[in-house]
């Protein structure tokens, strides 16, 4: 009866966790640059694999646990939006965004914005380019390069500074910091700048942002499945104390 109850424990946490990340993924497929992410399972075995006397003996399933959540970096869709500090990278690569502390971390969202010091910054407040625009800027132009201009107060075209993209050998193995950014780890590989449509590195789109690649339908149903799923292991729980109860009972 033990048995029972932790082989389905094992299955209802598992569960909840894929409730977690498909409710995750529901609540972010409007957020821009949004990377969906997926769970997968392997079945956990208990006991030893030998008899004492070294022989194989059977292995018994107990349920399943959570093999790897993984971030899934296909492409999202380009959405319309006019605004001159709305970029999306098309391909490969990430902005790399600067911290206050000197820290650096990487995204997706293309949703920028200027301070008051004239300096391209991310929503978080965290700096794209070094460069300041000069006073009384208009008119922003920022090609598929990545470069940056826009006219001053004379009228006249100046460039300001060139946009990088950040590109990694194993982008799944970034890890998120929430709200969108991504921090550089060892499993990742080394970070590699790139001027964007060069080598391997996507293209700049001025303009539009890049929607989330969360296929909403799929994720509905992975709710659905893992709802079930749960309500089902928990019966098991249910069912297997209640008859652990009439047993005791019975002893008495």
């Amino acid at each position: 009866m033990l048995k029972i109850i932790g082989d389905n424990k094992v299955g209802f946490l598992s569960q909840m966790r894929k409730l977690d990340v498909t409710g995750n993924n529901i609540i972010n497929s409007n957020t821009p640059g949004f990377k969906r992410q997926s769970v997968s399972f392997i079945d956990f075995l208990s006991g030893h694999p030998l008899h004492d006397d070294g022989t194989v003996r059977d292995l018994r399933g107990s349920g399943n646990v959570i093999a790897l959540t993984d971030r899934h970096f296909g492409q999202g869709n380009m959405v319309y939006t006019g605004r001159q500090l709305d970029l999306a990278i098309n391909g490969n690569g990430f902005f790399r965004l600067t911290r206050e502390d000197g820290s650096v971390c990487y995204t997706r969202d293309g949703s920028f914005q200027v301070d008051a010091g004239g300096r391209v910054i991310s929503k978080q407040g965290y700096l794209l380019l070094a460069e300041s625009l000069p006073d009384n800027y208009s008119n922003i132009k920022i090609n598929e390069k990545g470069m940056l201009s826009c006219k001053d107060e004379n009228g006249d075209t100046v460039e300001i500074g060139q946009i990088e993209l950040a590109f990694f050998t194993h982008p799944t193995e970034l890890e998120p910091l929430g709200d969108n950014l991504y921090q550089a780890t060892d499993a990742a590989g080394e970070e590699l700048l790139l001027v964007p449509g060069e080598e391997e590195a996507g293209v700049i789109i001025q303009g539009q942002l890049e929607g989330s690649n969360v296929d909403l339908v799929t994720e509905m149903n992975n709710l659905i499945v893992a709802q079930r799923s749960t309500q089902f292991n928990s019966k098991i729980i249910q069912t297997a104390d209640q008859l652990w109860n009439i047993a005791n009972n019975l002893q008495k």
